[in-house]
């Protein structure tokens, strides 16, 4: 230890100082001879647990770990006189857990004794593994998904690109350290500015953001990269430092452009689909509104037995061939979530009764019976009437359709109360059945039990897809049973809240000067149309005046007044939606007229366009009598003292 210092009185000799150091020392002190422990400081005992009587007598590798012993002994083995080594090895303690400590080592001048000291390291050992981990899962992700650790120091303007966060920026072993200037360099120009001010505002506040942007690669090509940051302080004053992560997304970004300009695309294609049928709509109505309404004012003629039995299956085919048109329409707006609902207070029976007795000479004439069983307490429903109608005729017109010998039987019940109360309608017929591989795809567009039962049958094979999603739409569903060559039993239930009944009084059928004194106007360029709607209002007393296009319409209006303005949609020279707009800029009382569109144009949005645009209802081609004529007694109103307008039509 070197000899003794007297000093002046006051101060430790170096004996004296070595003593107070070896026992007061945080460090562990040991003292090896002849291969055991000779004596230890107070440190080894707050370390292990062992004391030193526990401990002295006994040789080191009793401590040691037996995986770290040889490397140790090996060290000592070779240590010459003088000479010290530097080794890292488990110690046991008294408890039985290992800690590690970092071992320096000294062989004295004489070479007997080994002089040892110990330092703690266990829990520097495990946060460097923690950095390791850390380290290699950024490494990981780098390489696998393009994911790149980084720390940013805003005094020194440098990005320390790492896998370790926690370590201090220019520490070595990171990826690489790049400045401030180099990385905004890679930045796409038209990115730059609004990242580099959202990245400004952290660093001023120190929260969290987040930018995507291009980065520029160094074979020249762009990337699409993905970045997110949050602030840091590494002392309690200083200035924020940013950590963050870097991900390129290009594969991500470019999927997903790809798969917006698909969905523009199909946007695209949706809406020239519908466009087209908008079109075509029109263009099938306009001819068919002359053959149908050329054939109704035909009834009002004096024919023979054999042609108004020709007249009747001309209008029959006519009204098929309309249903047909409706079910393509129909379609067209369930594919454009455009099918809407209108629900009105409605009583089911009546609404059941009514569809079954249209259908029901159509049954009989094949030797079919068809019969109603209506559970008791059904009660009064809000639903959509026309939709209802519509599901009750495809299904009861289907059952009649495909049903040889026997008939149909349709069962309607309801459930629960209130506003939870619900209509189900089951339909079973004796006809042909379906087979168990077709009633998979049987409620899908365009399907039916087989490709012979179009030709077989006729129909569009789009009633029964229409009616799955008027369900739907009622918050409901529909199904069957069905076995082949046993006949089938098609269902729905639909949500049919309670409703308080209609007292409205039952209407009247119209008759000949129904319409006395009514003046009305038609706009329309089609002469077969014009004539037909005239034919038709003046043979309930209408007084009719024409137009031939929207131009001549507005004129009409303005040199004298009407109380009804028919009002075709499609013409040359001006629109029925131009024109309209023009009518309302009229002084009252023409600017005031009712307007009503007539149109093929039957698209319900197209329809609230109309309205719109000042138009005061609308009846879709071809021209129905009735629903003209209920149209007209909407707008026009009943009148009883001028006689104008009868109290409902039928």
């Amino acid at each position: 230890m070197g000899a003794s210092h007297t000093g002046e009185p006051g101060h430790l000799g170096d004996l004296e100082a070595a003593a107070w150091m070896f026992e007061n020392s945080l460090d562990v002190f040991l003292v090896v001879k002849a291969g055991c422990i000779t004596s230890t400081n107070p440190a080894w005992t707050r370390l292990t647990g062992w004391t030193a009587a526990e401990t002295q007598g006994r040789p080191p590798g009793d401590f040691i770990h037996a995986d770290d012993w040889p490397a140790v002994q090996t060290a000592a083995g070779a240590l010459a006189p003088a000479q010290e080594y530097h080794i890292d090895h488990r110690l046991l303690t008294k408890t039985g857990a290992w800690v590690w400590v970092s071992a320096r080592t000294k062989r004295a001048a004489d070479g007997a004794a080994l002089a040892v000291v110990l330092r703690d390291i266990t829990e520097q050992r495990a946060q460097a593994a923690e950095r390791e981990d850390v380290k290699r899962t950024g490494e990981l992700l780098h390489e696998a998904i393009g994911l790149t650790l980084w720390r940013y120091d805003p005094e020194r303007r440098i990005y320390d690109m790492d896998s370790d966060i926690s370590r201090p920026i220019g520490a070595g072993g990171g990826l690489s350290v790049e400045t401030a200037a180099a990385i905004t360099a890679i930045i796409h120009a038209d990115d730059v500015t609004r990242v580099t001010r959202a990245f400004l505002g952290s660093i001023a506040t120190g929260e969290a953001g987040g930018a995507e942007y291009r980065q520029k690669n160094d074979d020249g090509r762009w990337s699409r990269c993905r970045v997110a940051w949050r602030g840091i302080r590494p002392t309690a004053s200083g200035p924020w430092q940013m950590i963050g992560v870097t991900q390129d997304v290009t594969e991500l970004a470019d999927a997903r452009d790809a798969a917006l300009r698909e969905k523009q695309a199909a946007q695209s294609a949706a809406d020239a689909k519908a466009e087209f049928l908008a079109n075509m709509s029109h263009e099938i109505r306009t001819p068919m509104n002359g053959v149908l309404g050329v054939l109704h004012l035909l009834k009002d003629e004096p024919l023979s037995s054999d042609g108004r039995r020709l007249l009747d299956e001309a209008l029959a085919c006519g009204s098929m061939l309309s249903t047909l048109l409706n079910d393509v329409i129909d379609f067209s707006k369930v594919e454009a979530g455009r099918l809407e609902l209108s629900p009105e207070p409605l009583n089911p029976e009546a609404a059941l009764e009514g569809v079954a007795n249209l259908l029901r000479p159509q049954a009989e004439e094949r030797g079919l019976w068809l019969r109603t069983l209506i559970a008791p307490g059904v009660g009064w429903v809000s639903v959509d009437p026309v939709r209802l109608r519509q599901m009750l005729f495809n299904l009861i017109g289907n059952a009649v359709k495909f049903t040889l010998d026997g008939g149909v039987e349709v069962r309607l019940t309801a459930t629960g109360g209130g506003p939870q109360k619900r209509l189900r309608l089951e339909i079973e017929d004796t006809g042909i059945g379906i087979a168990q591989e077709a009633q998979a795809t049987l409620f899908q567009r365009f399907q039916q039990a087989d490709s012979s039962t179009t030709r077989r049958f006729g129909g569009s094979g789009l009633g029964l897809v229409i009616t799955r999603r008027l369900a739907e739409l009622m918050d409901g569903q529909v199904g069957l049973r069905s076995q082949e060559g046993q006949g089938s039993t098609f269902w729905f239930e639909i949500a049919a809240p309670l409703a308080e009944p209609d007292i409205a009084p039952a209407p009247d059928a119209p008759a000949d000067g129904w319409l006395n004194g009514l003046r009305i106007l038609i706009v329309e360029d089609n002469p077969t149309n014009r004539l037909i709607a005239s034919r038709m209002l003046e043979s309930l007393g209408a007084s009719v005046q024409t137009a031939n296009d929207g131009a001549e319409g507005v004129e009409a209006a303005g040199r004298a007044p009407f109380d009804v303005i028919l009002m075709d949609v499609q013409m040359p020279v001006m629109d029925g939606v131009a024109a309209t707009r023009a009518i309302r800029r009229l002084p009252a009382p023409a600017g005031a007229t009712p307007i009503v569109a007539m149109t093929a144009n039957v698209f319900t949005h197209q329809q609230q366009d109309y309205i719109e645009a000042g138009m005061t209802g609308a009846v879709s081609k071809p021209l129905s009598p009735a629903r003209l004529l209920a149209e007209i007694n909407r707008i026009a109103g009943p009148d009883d003292a001028q006689g104008d307008v009868a109290a409902a039509v039928a």
